[in-house]
């Protein structure tokens, strides 16, 4: 009997305050993909809509090293036997099977063709995997003509994309003979720090040349994101709902998960008194503690072995004075001591400043003082003990 089990997964969230638009071009997403199969499926998702998204024109093949579709791989991407199809409103929907084998390193590329003139509202807003066209229906392209980027500060500082967004897609799903070995499926949650795939992509990559074939990760972070209290009222709803109303629809429902890595909180303690989040949202150790333990529980009871991230260093500023600091370092305390967690990963231990004994490194963060940079990530990724995966 065949499983199905998920090699790639994104969030989703409201991105209509993202100014650019994908509407009459060509979203191509890159699924990095470990598992070998012998068909694919793909998990649609249009939950931050208020009408129908239609897509005009889909399709799914492998691509090479340098991003251009293989030749004789691209099949026709269908939702009840047509490649052209509406997604209602909150809903999930799920393609038709795609005959298309998958082994180890390939990348599997799902193009997808927005006809209509509305934007598609329902997506990550980091492009960490995906690039958008020029206008006009592109799926069959060797090579996607990609639209300018809105910015050049995504070359220069930036360890991403911000002019693209993985719209529609949520989900990656290869099919495979249960008499193989069952991977383990390793599922992100967290926010930007994790979003922006500057540590995990690097870990993802270590992963799967330690455990060739053996596992996936599914990157599940949201900018923003909060482990208590929704998006703040200046993130129109991008910032995502808060963790613990989220991880049922994003983390649980993960086909063949084993492993969770548990990240969120620096928006629990940076948010309150900005972008219209009252202080009063200010979590306490107590509340932090209480969520937790819900999605850990939660987990456990499905047989998933649950890590929990030590919240990042961060620079102290007017914006982060030292009493949220301390509180950073209480919740950390917890975490470590009293978490019911199975293993806890110190992700900042590599790159804090122990110096100045507050912050990270300059060499490890981007200027924001939040989040680390691309040698903070790959500092990140190398000290993580990948026999937790084993």
């Amino acid at each position: 009997m065949p499983r199905r089990v998920c090699t790639f997964a994104v969030a989703h969230t409201d991105i209509s305050a993202q100014p650019f638009n994908n509407a009459a071009r060509t979203v191509r997403i890159f699924a990095p993909n470990n598992l070998s199969g012998s068909a694919v499926y793909v998990k649609f998702s249009n939950y931050y809509s208020d009408g129908p998204v239609w897509v005009g024109n889909a399709t799914i093949g492998l691509a090479d090293a340098k991003g251009r579709l293989v030749p004789d791989t691209v099949r026709p991407l269908t939702v009840h036997g047509d490649t052209s199809f509406a997604l209602v409103p909150q809903r999930d929907v799920f393609s038709d099977r795609v005959a298309l084998p998958v082994q180890p390193g390939c990348t599997i590329t799902v193009s997808l063709y927005y006809p209509g003139g509305e934007k598609v509202t329902s997506g990550n807003f980091v492009g960490i995997f995906a690039n958008r066209s020029v206008k006009g229906d592109h799926c069959d392209a060797p090579a996607l003509p990609k639209a300018r980027l809105w910015t050049d500060l995504s070359k220069s500082v930036l360890p991403w994309d911000i002019s693209s967004a993985t719209t529609t897609l949520s989900e990656v799903i290869v099919e495979q003979d249960d008499a193989l070995p069952a991977p383990r499926v390793v599922a992100m949650f967290g926010d930007s720090i994790m979003q922006q795939g500057a540590w995990v992509t690097p870990f993802t990559a270590r992963l799967y040349e330690h455990f060739r074939g053996e596992v996936s990760v599914c990157n599940l972070g949201i900018g923003g994101n909060r482990l208590l209290y929704g998006a703040t009222p200046a993130s129109r709803g991008m910032y995502g709902h808060a963790g613990i109303e989220r991880y049922r629809y994003d983390l649980l429902p993960i086909e063949g998960l084993t492993h969770a890595v548990f990240a969120l909180g620096t928006n629990d303690l940076g948010h309150p008194g900005t972008g219209g989040a009252p202080e009063e949202e200010l979590i306490t150790v107590d509340q932090y503690a209480a969520a937790a333990r819900t999605i850990a529980d939660a987990l456990h009871k499905q047989g998933v072995k649950v890590y929990a991230g030590l919240i990042l260093p961060r620079e102290v500023n007017h914006l982060f004075p030292p009493e949220r600091e301390a509180l950073r370092r209480a919740i950390n305390r917890w975490i470590a001591e009293e978490g019911p967690f199975d293993a806890v990963l110190d992700l900042g231990a590599p790159i804090a400043d122990t110096d100045d004994g507050v912050g990270m490194k300059k060499e490890f963060a981007l200027p924001d003082g939040l989040h680390p940079n691309l040698a903070g990530g790959r500092a990140i990724a190398e000290a993580i003990d990948l026999s937790l995966f084993a």
